[in-house]
């Protein structure tokens, strides 16, 4: 504590990352809301820290990911211009300059609202009522 406040800070961000599991696995339900509640308590935007382009994501999906990325970012219209590309390369080109400067972020990296945590975890606490309460 004896340190200056900017190292204190970097400690503690170091400490917080190592101890926050942000991957969302298909198999595992919980994890990724530690993640959603740090980054709305702390107002971070992610497309301040993140630009979706080529080399960054639409490299690394597939033809239909990287379509319906475009139309979520763009619209329908600039969806087709992407499917019109007779190579995976030139789609990615294509997304790359369409998603440019939009602020669209893959889904894996938003933050979720309260809201929606909220309802993922009354859905998983009927999931997991195995049980009725015992009568008295």
């Amino acid at each position: 504590m004896d340190q200056p406040q900017d190292m204190v800070l970097s400690l503690l961000a170091f400490g917080a990352a190592h101890s926050v599991n942000a991957v969302e696995k298909k198999d595992r339900k919980k994890g990724i809301e530690q993640a959603n509640q740090l980054g709305r308590a702390l107002k971070v935007n992610m497309p301040d820290w993140f630009e979706t382009t080529g080399d960054s994501y639409f490299k690394h999906v597939n033809r239909t990911t990287i379509e319906l990325s475009v139309a979520e970012a763009r619209g329908s219209e600039a969806e087709l211009s992407v499917r019109a590309a007779a190579k995976k390369s030139e789609a990615v080109a294509i997304a790359d300059r369409l998603v440019a400067g939009t602020g669209w972020i893959p889904s894996p990296l938003r933050i979720a609202p309260a809201e929606a945590e909220q309802e993922l975890g009354a859905e998983r606490i009927a999931e997991n009522e195995q049980f009725p309460q015992a009568a008295e």
